[in-house]
């Protein structure tokens, strides 16, 4: 964003944030949805809050929905295609990344996409466009 801007409106930087930070929570409940069979097993993941039992799948779900709705509104109030690449984001973390990781060594490939979408939301956010 702040390469972008040609001046700094804290409001979209206060919204670009909120918003970006509930695509990753939403990211992270997805996560841990898909994964709890297999972050049980693990020593590192096993004490999250899905896997460990302490909230249930529906409830996680919930939260996870609640956050990428909100996430998405508070980006799209930015503008429009910021709100597109956050959606294009969440998606292929959740859906191309998370289950490649364990069938292929090329997922950190493909989730390399999803982790350098954040800074194209800045700088969409910052122009209205996408580009270098």
């Amino acid at each position: 964003y702040f390469l972008g801007a040609e001046s700094i409106d804290l409001l979209t930087v206060i919204m670009l944030s909120i918003g970006g930070y509930c695509l990753v929570g939403a990211s992270n409940a997805y996560n841990q949805i898909l994964e709890k069979d297999l972050d049980v097993l693990m020593k590192r993941t096993s004490n999250r809050p899905v896997p460990s039992g302490r909230m249930s799948v529906n409830t996680a779900f919930i939260i996870a929905s609640a956050l990428t709705v909100t996430g998405l509104v508070i980006l799209y109030l930015i503008n429009p295609r910021t709100a597109m690449f956050g959606a294009i984001s969440i998606f292929l973390y959740v859906c191309v990344y998370t289950p490649l990781k364990t069938k292929t060594p090329l997922s950190v490939f493909v989730g390399a996409f999803p982790g350098a979408i954040p800074f194209m939301l800045g700088w969409v956010a910052a122009t209205g466009n996408f580009g270098i």
